[in-house]
């Protein structure tokens, strides 16, 4: 039960309620949540990297229904004002928020609310230099069950792969994104299915 679990963990106590100092309700442990803010702000430097303008190609591969083609665009990440959050920034300057760290859980959280709706979650984080995000997606109106894992791959490139899962539990890929720092040398060589 999750009240059970947030006593146990010792992240809730009880004390007096903000809206009536005789009332005694559930509040958060300050012992435990004033750590929280530096544990976040510690995790968020992982990501820095990405607060940039870049310019990117999607390569879709063929269907039964579609030749394989290559998109081409650019996309601009930006930090909020308290550091919370990594921001995809549209045309017109207005940020969504887009990935954080919850320090609760120690998981990343990567959120699509535009078109596409989603809460992915990496409960391994970063390994050396990849991530993997998952879980249910609404993507342009079909429910799927989504995998996205993203490989940085120096300080002006990184990529990510999206897959979705069949019934057979097995992941079958869908498209990926490669992403070059706008203003950044070219690269010597492109990308290999690897992302390297």
């Amino acid at each position: 039960m999750l009240m059970e679990e947030l006593f146990s963990r010792g992240i809730m106590t009880m004390g007096p309620s903000r809206n009536n100092a005789g009332a005694q309700v559930g509040i958060f442990n300050s012992s435990v949540v004033s750590k929280l803010p530096a544990l976040r702000a510690k995790a968020m430097e992982k990501f820095y990297w990405l607060v940039a303008q870049w310019s990117y190609e999607n390569h879709v591969p063929a269907s039964r229904l579609n030749p394989a083609y290559i998109d081409t665009g650019c996309s601009k990440f930006s930090m909020n004002e308290n550091n919370s959050w990594i921001c995809a920034v549209a045309p017109d300057g207005s940020e969504t928020p887009q990935i954080t760290f919850d320090p609760f859980s120690e998981q990343w959280i990567y959120v699509l609310l535009r078109g596409s709706y989603g809460i992915l979650r990496s409960r391994g984080g970063w390994w050396g230099e990849k991530i993997v995000f998952s879980g249910l997606m609404t993507m342009i109106g079909i429910d799927t069950d989504w995998r996205m894992t993203w490989t940085k791959t120096g300080n002006d490139r990184f990529m990510f792969t999206n897959e979705e899962r069949l019934e057979n539990g097995s992941w079958v890929f869908i498209d990926d994104w490669r992403f070059r720092r706008i203003g950044s040398e070219p690269d010597p060589m492109p990308f290999d299915s690897q992302g390297r």
